[in-house]
C-alpha cells in the first residue's frame, strides 16, 4: 500500500446549515441575514441624521412608519393600493372624525420620502407611493388670542406651581417661539439685547430681547437649560411645553392652542408696524414671505374703514 499524500482519502463535512446553497467552490460570498424593519428604520434615521434633518422631523417620519406596520401594512413591501387605503382610513384620535387634509398632506410626504430613499437605497424597485393622490395643505389662517387673553392665561399661572408655565407662555407671547423652541432654550441663548432661537431645521435667528422677557430671564439659569430634566436630551420635551399651556388656557377659559401664542405675537408686530411684512418675517423668522402674508388678514379692520372713507360709501 502506497503512502503517498495522493492515496489518502479525504471525507468533507457537510456544509453548515447557514451556508447550505454556497458554492462549492466558496467563490460567491453568503448573503447576510436578512434585514428587519427594525434595522431599516435605524439605517433610514441615520441617513436622515446626515441629511441635516432635525430629530423632530425624523421621529415624526418613524411615526408614520409604525403607524402603517401596526395597522397590517408591511412597510418594506407595501402596495399603492394598500397605501391608498391606510391614508383614507385615518382618523384623529381624539374624535374619530377623517383627519384634516393638512394632516394627509404631512402623512402622504412622509409615505413619500420612506418608499422613495427604499428605492434609492436599494431595497426595493419600484415606489409605490408615486402615485397617491395630491393632498395640498390648504392655506392656513392665524388664530391669535387677544390681549386680554394673555392677559388671562398669565393669571392662570400665577400659582407657584404653576411658574414654569408662566414662564412658557411668556416666551411663546413675547418672543415668538414654538414650543420645541423653548423647550431647549439656554442662558446662552441670552444677550443683552437679543435672543437666539434655533428653529425650525436647525436655522438660528435673533429677535428683540423685550423688557419682560429680560425680567424673566434675571431669575433664570445664566448657563445651561432654562428648562432641565433628567431625559437623555437634558431638557422637557416639546410636548411637555404644549401640555402646559394648553392646561393653563383651559383654566383661562381661553380657547385655542398654544400655537395661538405665536400668532399673537406676529399678528401684533404686524399691527405696530402699520403692515410691514418685511420687519413681520424678519421677526416672526420665517422663510418665505408668503408664510408671513398670512397674517394680512389682521388688518382688514383697516382695509374696512378705508374703504368705508370713499366719498359717497357711507
Amino acid at each position: 500500500m502506497g503512502s503517498g499524500v495522493d492515496s489518502i482519502q479525504l471525507t468533507l463535512p457537510l456544509p453548515l446549515p447557514e451556508l447550505q446553497g454556497c458554492r462549492a467552490d466558496n467563490r460567491d460570498v453568503p448573503l447576510p441575514l436578512p434585514e428587519t424593519l427594525a434595522d431599516t428604520l435605524d439605517a433610514w434615521r441615520l441617513r436622515g441624521l446626515a441629511a441635516g434633518h432635525s430629530e423632530r422631523t425624523i421621529s415624526a417620519r418613524v411615526g408614520t412608519i409604525r403607524r402603517l406596520k401596526l395597522a397590517g401594512v408591511d412597510p418594506l413591501a407595501a402596495t399603492g393600493a394598500e397605501l391608498e387605503q391606510w391614508l383614507a382610513a385615518r382618523t384623529a384620535p381624539e374624535t374619530g372624525e377623517p383627519i384634516k387634509r393638512s394632516s394627509r398632506a404631512t402623512y402622504r410626504s412622509h409615505l413619500r420620502a420612506w418608499f422613495g430613499w427604499l428605492v434609492e437605497s436599494g431595497r426595493r424597485e419600484d415606489d409605490p407611493s408615486l402615485k397617491l393622490p395630491s393632498a395640498k395643505a390648504p392655506r392656513g389662517l392665524p388664530r391669535p388670542v387677544s390681549p386680554g387673553d394673555v392677559e388671562l392665561i398669565l393669571a392662570a399661572c400665577s400659582d407657584g406651581r404653576a411658574r414654569q408655565t408662566a414662564a412658557y407662555v411668556t416666551l411663546a407671547a413675547y418672543a415668538g417661539l414654538r414650543v420645541h423652541e423653548i423647550a431647549k432654550i439656554r442662558g446662552e441663548d441670552i444677550r443683552a439685547d437679543e435672543i437666539t432661537i434655533t428653529g425650525k431645521g436647525g436655522v438660528t435667528a435673533t429677535v428683540p430681547l423685550v423688557p419682560i422677557i429680560a425680567r424673566l430671564a434675571e431669575t433664570m439659569p445664566r448657563q445651561g437649560w432654562w428648562f432641565p430634566t433628567t431625559a437623555a436630551s437634558g431638557h422637557v420635551h416639546r410636548c411637555s411645553v404644549s401640555s402646559a399651556i394648553s392646561r393653563a388656557m383651559r383654566r383661562a377659559g381661553v380657547v385655542g392652542t398654544p400655537h395661538a401664542l405665536r400668532h399673537f405675537y406676529c399678528t401684533q408686530i404686524l399691527r405696530a408696524t402699520g403692515g410691514d411684512l418685511r420687519v413681520t418675517q424678519r421677526l416672526a423668522r420665517h422663510a418665505s414671505p408668503a408664510t408671513t402674508a398670512i397674517y394680512t388678514q389682521v388688518l382688514d379692520e383697516t382695509a374696512a374703514r378705508a374703504a368705508a372713507s370713499i366719498p359717497g360709501a357711507a
